[in-house]
């Protein structure tokens, strides 16, 4: 007699990384999926510009603090923060960087105020994706990085912010140097994804 195996699906939730350049993006996702800040060697490193487009899958199981039940992982979409360029892939590739997305991580920087002007940007480009594809509102978390840095922008701008948009469904503060915050917002992600039912199977 054969015996059937199912293969259980891992799910998977789709999170887009944005922001402008040099806010640290990418050293940020790098600092999720092992769930600690960097080391001095590390983040002494020189500036490495996203070309374009980045993917990373991180196990949600990993987490400290996620639970052993956690379900499937988290794909982190992270996008070249230039939105001028000639190519951009929220522009060129938003079936990949758009579609099926779950949540959106804005990104700025504690030590330029630029940076979280631009959010604006980001925002309304991905609105407008939704719009005319779903006509629903995709929803964002905001996240001062490099908070090891002393902050040029008031705190109650930022809940200004966040007040002003019901998308903005969080606020978190951290830095890839030492770690601050990175715990919250982990344990946050994987809690929120054991009961988003908008998660992927693939």
């Amino acid at each position: 007699m054969m015996t059937m195996v199912t293969r259980e699906r891992t799910r998977v939730t789709k999170v887009l990384v944005a922001g402008s350049g040099a806010v640290g993006k990418t050293t940020l996702v790098k600092v999720l999926k092992f769930g600690q800040g960097m080391d001095e060697s590390q983040t002494d490193q020189k500036y490495n510009r996203t070309p374009f487009l980045e993917l990373e899958t991180i196990p949600v199981a990993k987490w400290e603090g996620s639970g052993s039940g956690s379900p499937g992982s988290i794909l982190m979409v992270d996008v070249a923060g230039q939105l001028a360029l000639p190519l951009h892939a929220l522009r060129d590739l938003t079936s990949i960087a758009l579609d099926h997305l779950s949540l959106v991580l804005l990104v700025f920087s504690a030590d330029n105020m630029q940076s979280l002007i631009d959010l604006k940007d980001w925002m309304e480009l991905v609105k407008s994706h939704f719009k005319d594809r779903t006509n629903e509102t995709p929803q964002f978390v905001l996240l001062m990085n490099k908070c090891d840095l002393p902050p040029v922008m008031d705190r109650a701008l930022i809940e200004h912010i966040r007040s002003a948009d019901p998308s903005i469904i969080a606020y978190f503060e951290t830095s890839c140097k030492t770690g601050m915050g990175i715990s919250e917002l982990t344990v946050w992600l994987a809690k929120r994804m054991s009961v988003n039912d908008q998660g992927r199977n693939i």
